[in-house]
């Protein structure tokens, strides 16, 4: 009896208020993206339609490709030369002149840093070290063995007694190897 109560009573809330009968019991019909959609479409459908004419204008930005292509290195000079020889007709023409002198202007600065650079090197010990210059002795010294250090690696010998040598000019201000001094004579 309780199962046929509970039928009959989720039936007869259905026929009364469709929406809230099976609120928690099922799962909505339309998600809240699709209904989003539903309702732009609408909002389009509502909107006046543009005229034929504004639909089919393109703006014309100025952005289209013209002159020598970059790689052409013969029209990109006639360009670049242009630019010092023949006052520009319209701005199109002065832009194309523009264009291909920066790409000789850049190869000459990055020409110029790098020659710079050549002949006269940072004198830091990181450029002297990985510079260019530095790989040929580097080679050599893994194919034909290494040079002597510049410092020592080990403790020189000396025949000089220096401890005794400091002892005699702080007590008598000369050396008893030295001799006479021939300046105290003359006077």
């Amino acid at each position: 009896k309780a199962q046929l109560f509970s039928q009959f009573s989720y039936q007869a809330c259905a026929a009364a208020a469709p929406n809230a009968a099976g609120a928690f019991l099922q799962r909505p019909s339309m998600s809240v993206l699709a209904a989003a959609a539903r309702g732009s479409r609408a909002a389009i459908a509502q909107r006046p339609r543009a005229l034929p004419a504004m639909q089919i204008v393109k703006r014309g930005l100025g952005e289209t490709t013209t002159g020598p292509p970059l790689s052409d290195f013969a029209g990109n000079a006639k360009h670049a030369v242009e630019f010092f020889t023949k006052a520009p007709i319209s701005y199109r023409e002065f832009k194309q002149q523009c264009l291909s002198l920066r790409i000789f202007a850049f190869a000459g600065v990055c020409s110029g840093c790098a020659l710079g650079l050549f002949l006269n090197p940072p004198k830091s010990s990181y450029w002297v070290r990985m510079s260019p210059s530095y790989y040929v002795p580097a080679v050599r010294d893994a194919l034909f063995g290494s040079r002597p250090p510049i410092f020592l690696t080990e403790k020189v010998e000396r025949a000089t007694d220096v401890p005794d040598v400091v002892k005699q000019l702080v007590t008598t201000r000369r050396l008893a190897s030295a001799g006479s001094d021939s300046e105290d004579e003359e006077h």
